[in-house]
């Protein structure tokens, strides 16, 4: 009958756990490394859509003057995915600002937000993010979200008058259907 001494099997044990606590190290400080390169990522996507909002109001509002009416819009050229992760951009308004959120898909905490630089706006500026609003140029249809890597992915704009409110700038993210 072969006796195996406790020291063997304690030796063993610790052996183990050691490997199992240096696997799970190695996973903690890769994981690090990779959210914190999808957040850089994430920060640029962020800055070029609230950079490309900002543009597309300023446009609105200058260059098509005050009494016209109708949709602009511009594509968004956005990275298909993040560090090989899908991602979602949205527009959402909040403390008295807007903001453009970009959000991993399956990593609710993981995210960017960028403020869109709409200082120069003399017309009140609303974020519309829901799917139920129709514009008056057809092909372009408002979404709450848009996937990063959608080739139709696009921030419109529309001016309006709203009585008691004057002229109000709509704007959102949508896509284009050609």
């Amino acid at each position: 009958m072969v006796h195996v001494s406790i020291q063997h099997i304690i030796g063993t044990a610790a052996l183990l756990v050691l490997v199992l606590s240096l696997a799970y190290a190695y996973q903690v400080v890769v994981t690090s490394v990779q959210i914190s390169a999808i957040r850089t990522q994430m920060n640029q996507v962020a800055e070029y859509v609230a950079q490309s909002v900002s543009d597309i109001v300023s446009l609105t509002e200058f260059a098509y003057g005050a009494l016209s009416s109708g949709t602009v819009s511009k594509s968004l050229k956005l990275p298909a995915d993040l560090s090989g992760k899908p991602y979602l951009v949205r527009l959402e308004s909040r403390e008295g600002g807007c903001y453009v959120v970009v959000e991993v898909s399956g990593l609710s905490d993981v995210y960017a937000t960028s403020p869109i630089p709409l200082k120069n706006a003399t017309a009140a500026v609303w974020i519309v993010a829901d799917g139920g609003f129709e514009l008056s140029d057809a092909r372009v249809k408002p979404k709450p979200y848009v996937y990063g890597g959608n080739p139709k992915a696009v921030v419109w704009c529309e001016k309006t008058w709203l009585e008691g409110q004057g002229y109000v700038i709509l704007v959102g993210l949508g896509l284009r259907e050609d």
